[in-house]
């Protein structure tokens, strides 16, 4: 493989996660820019290589300009709601045990987790849709055993805390994204 291949190959690993087209037409566009380069630098292809710079980095500003792909964002959507879903109190076979409520709260701090690493990761819109396909699966999940009427048992007061925690996980999912961007000072142009 040669040096600008390998160049390459490492810009597309850090590259992973976006959207293919995107990543190829990025790929031809440095492949581009690498060769002429190279005949600016009179044949050193060395030089033309270090002027882009760390090609994982490269890789990693690119897809922080692009995002994720579609298939990756949804991959996003269902971890938050696969994770929200046991995040739900009706657990509980009896009232003298604490472990399955305990259990809600171990998977409630998981889909807190994971939301916040979607929104600082992918972004903030990325990050609302998986706090809100998580608060979504919550309230369903819940509705669904009290509509059917199978034993269930609620409090005003615990069903206005369900609510809250799973807004919580909306606003998990916009806030860090945002403040990411906000904090983060102008991008350099690629």
């Amino acid at each position: 493989m040669t040096p600008p291949e390998e160049y390459l190959d490492q810009v597309r690993g850090a590259m992973a996660g976006m959207d293919p087209t995107v990543r190829a037409d990025i790929l031809r566009e440095l492949r581009s820019h690498i060769e002429d380069a190279t005949v600016a630098n009179g044949g050193d292809v060395g030089a033309a290589m270090s002027q882009l710079g760390a090609p994982r980095e490269i890789g990693r500003r690119y897809r922080g300009l692009y995002g994720y792909g579609r298939s990756f964002k949804i991959l996003f959507l269902a971890v938050a709601v696969a994770l929200a879903i046991p995040s739900v109190p009706v657990l509980s076979a009896s009232t003298e045990g604490l472990f399955p409520y305990t259990l809600s709260l171990l998977f409630l701090a998981l889909v807190a987790a994971w939301t916040i690493w979607v929104s600082v990761a992918a972004g903030f819109r990325t990050g609302l849709a998986a706090g809100l396909a998580a608060a979504a699966s919550r309230v369903l999940a819940l509705s669904v055993p009290i509509l059917l009427g199978r034993g269930t048992a609620f409090t005003w007061e615990g069903l206005a805390l369900f609510l809250g925690s799973s807004g919580t996980l909306v606003l998990l999912g916009w806030l860090p994204g945002t403040a990411k961007n906000a904090w983060s000072g102008p991008r350099v142009d690629l």
